[in-house]
């Protein structure tokens, strides 16, 4: 049985002249990595809200763990069981300190003291934040501050989290580090649902979700998108580093038989070929 079902959802604003989304139908198991892609005004964000009861379907269900959003009774249920990362971290600090911004969520949740001790200090090592504990939070990097978001969201033990954009406005080594730190979340079994415009996220997604004027156009792993990229192309989406340098070498003679995701799958396969020679 899959984790969240949407099943022939429509969403539309209540100013808006057009819906949002329009008649999507999708499953989503534990442990997926999901990279949600297209442009502005796709419906990829309004997609991720409607997850975890942000927003309720205008017709249709949205089902996480069997209990239906559109449900007043399981918006706390389902709020506890997916996270929300944010594309501004400064819109999710409530304290004046990193630690009791951890603390925030949990006294929420009404867990004794040394719980809540217990999960600061757990999850802060996890996220590599132990450091910051006693600083105030504006003063962090922006990857520093997407670190505390994930780390507070952590440490109330989720089973999904949705990243909404969250390293569109981080330098490229905050990138990197909210990057890595998603890498190590799914490894450890956590489901990763990735709205983004950064092409060079999706090569660790295991299915790509790609959305158009409220529709799913398409929802295939990210080899089988790559391999056909035109879609990509046609949308006005950046192809990744190492796809474009794929075809380059393509075009230039050096034949690759595989699509390589990643810059360790490139340079094994020209190693390959180098060994042949």
């Amino acid at each position: 049985m899959s984790f969240i079902q949407f099943d022939k959802i429509n969403f539309q604003y209540e100013s808006a002249e057009q819906p949002a989304l329009q008649s999507v139908s999708i499953s989503i198991n534990e442990n997926e990595w999901i990279a949600v892609l297209g442009r502005n005004g796709s419906g990829k964000s309004t997609f991720g809200r409607l997850i975890n009861g942000l927003l309720t379907p205008t017709s249709g269900t949205v089902k996480v763990s069997g209990l239906s959003t559109s449900s007043e009774k399981n918006v706390w249920s389902i709020r506890q069981c997916v996270g929300m990362i944010f594309q501004n971290p400064d819109h999710q600090f409530v304290a004046t300190t990193v630690k009791d911004d951890l603390a925030f969520g949990l006294e929420n949740l009404g867990l004794p003291r040394d719980v809540m001790e217990e999960r600061i200090e757990e999850y802060s090592k996890l996220i590599g934040i132990s450091h910051l504990l006693d600083s105030e939070p504006h003063r962090l990097s922006g990857g520093q501050k997407q670190r505390v978001a994930i780390a507070g969201v952590m440490a109330m033990e989720p089973k999904v989290i949705v990243f909404d954009e969250a390293t569109s406005m981080l330098d490229p080594i905050g990138r990197k580090e909210v990057l890595e730190t998603m890498q190590m979340l799914h490894r450890r079994g956590m489901t990763i649902i990735s709205i983004t415009h950064d092409m060079n996220e999706t090569v660790f997604a295991d299915r790509m979700l790609i959305f158009h004027q409220g529709k799913l156009l398409k929802d295939a792993t990210p080899v089988e998108i790559y391999e056909n990229p035109n879609l990509l192309v046609e949308m006005g989406l950046t192809l990744p580093y190492v796809f474009q340098l794929q075809n380059e070498l393509n075009v230039n003679g050096v034949a690759i038989s595989k699509v390589c995701l990643t810059e360790e799958e490139l340079i094994s396969e020209l190693w390959k070929l180098y060994l042949v020679k």
